[in-house]
């Protein structure tokens, strides 16, 4: 072997390079580890948010809008109770436990129907059908009977027909038409209380768990109620809206707030049916403002019973109405037998005998000649007039329920 190939065979890598080699190696691989890790616990963090936001935004849905076979708050008929953590509402109740039978018309429902409220929507089910049709129905009017209400069907059926009937319960009958939507801090969950018992609503199988609820009323002005934490009775049947607000944990301490404003579609403030007691006070629109004002869903009728209305302004007369009722012996319906209108209170100005069916009701912006002496200002050379701020106070009541719709 030559002198230049015993050279070129001794050629290799120095410690030096070999140590800069493996450093710059283990650099290389350690920007490499980092990068992905990076990459990993972003991805991480994105899943973990947008598992919160699929979880949180599943428990909402549920308290708002429900589940196929549920209610959910947005159906809610009347608010109970209520409180910052929970809020006790009524749904509406449906009798589905009726097969027809040839030469049937009379059924009685399961379950009380709230005096004041409107009659059963009825629907039925015919032999080999798959669709529910809605069908007219009339509500038997029994007197203060506290017998389960009875509906007359207004048309034949086939036999073998299905019927179900759906309606507004009355929760002071039997408080099992109550439903609560609840939070447990104990648990960090949701529950849902009902007929059927108690569920959580905000189970999952990612260990999600809601650290904070909260629920904030609020009024047709968007005037929050109950800023304090507590709500008096006068104050739920104001309740238009509520804001529901919780926040949601993962298990990897991921954090999401979701805020919903659910509006109350059947909220009595907004479809302007309100029911009436003795004593009840309201504030409705005055003369100018007021576009209907009707007597309504008149039921619990026995004979010369009576309910009087009066309307209070700010300042000047007031208005009052007093209408009497009579029934016939046996199952006739009741009538409207009498009415008179004071204005001021005490000083009787008009009155009439119409004696119409109870369940036609009043239309109180037609009272009198021309409407000489009804609730509204038409410019029709009316006698009433009523500005400002108005209240409607029930100041007596006989029958078992009856409601106002009003509308500005």
């Amino acid at each position: 072997m030559d002198r230049e190939e015993r050279g070129t065979a001794l050629k290799g890598f120095t410690l030096i390079e070999l140590l800069i080699s493996v450093g710059v190696s283990v650099m290389i691989a350690a920007a490499l580890y980092l990068s992905l890790k990076a990459a990993l616990d972003s991805w991480q963090a994105s899943q973990g948010q947008l598992l919160l936001q699929q979880v949180s935004s599943g428990i909402m849905e549920e308290l708002a809008e429900g589940l196929p076979d549920t209610y959910g708050l947005r159906d809610a008929l009347e608010i109970v109770d209520a409180s910052p953590q929970a809020i006790s509402v009524v749904m509406p109740w449906t009798d589905d436990t009726h097969d027809v039978y040839t030469g049937i018309y009379t059924y009685a429902l399961n379950k009380h129907i709230k005096p004041g409220t409107g009659l059963p929507i009825a629907e039925a089910l015919l032999p080999e059908s798959k669709e529910y049709k809605v069908v007219p129905v009339a509500l038997i009017d029994q007197g203060r009977s506290d017998a389960y209400p009875q509906v007359q069907l207004k048309i034949g059926l086939p036999a073998g027909s299905r019927l179900r009937f759906t309606f507004h319960p009355d929760y002071q009958k039997d408080a099992s038409v109550i439903t609560t939507f609840r939070y447990d801090a104990a648990s960090m969950a949701i529950f849902i209380d009902d007929k059927d018992g108690s569920r959580e609503i905000s189970k999952n199988i990612f260990g999600v768990k809601i650290t904070d609820f909260l629920i904030r009323y609020f009024d047709n002005t968007n005037t929050e109620a109950g800023k304090d934490g507590s709500l008096s009775h006068s104050d739920l049947g104001t309740i238009t809206g509520i804001e529901i607000a919780f926040k949601a944990e993962s298990k990897n301490r991921n954090l999401r707030e979701t805020v919903s404003f659910v509006s109350l579609r059947n909220a009595p403030m907004r479809s302007g049916n309100l029911t009436l007691r003795e004593g009840t006070r309201i504030p409705i629109p005055d003369s100018k403002e007021v576009k209907a004002f009707f007597l309504t869903n008149l039921s619990g009728i026995d004979n010369n019973d009576t309910i009087i209305l009066e309307a209070s302004p700010q300042s000047g007369k007031e208005w009052r109405l007093l209408v009497q009722f009579s029934k016939p012996p046996g199952a006739g319906e009741p009538l409207i037998e009498h009415y008179s209108i004071e204005y001021p209170a005490g000083n009787k100005v008009y009155s009439d005998r119409p004696r119409t069916p109870a369940a036609l009701g009043l239309n109180l912006l037609s009272l009198g000649p021309s409407g000489l002496y009804d609730y509204d200002d038409d410019q029709m050379h009316d006698t009433v007039r009523l500005d400002g701020k108005v209240v409607l106070e029930v100041k007596k009541m006989d029958i078992g329920g009856a409601s106002v719709f009003v509308k500005p």
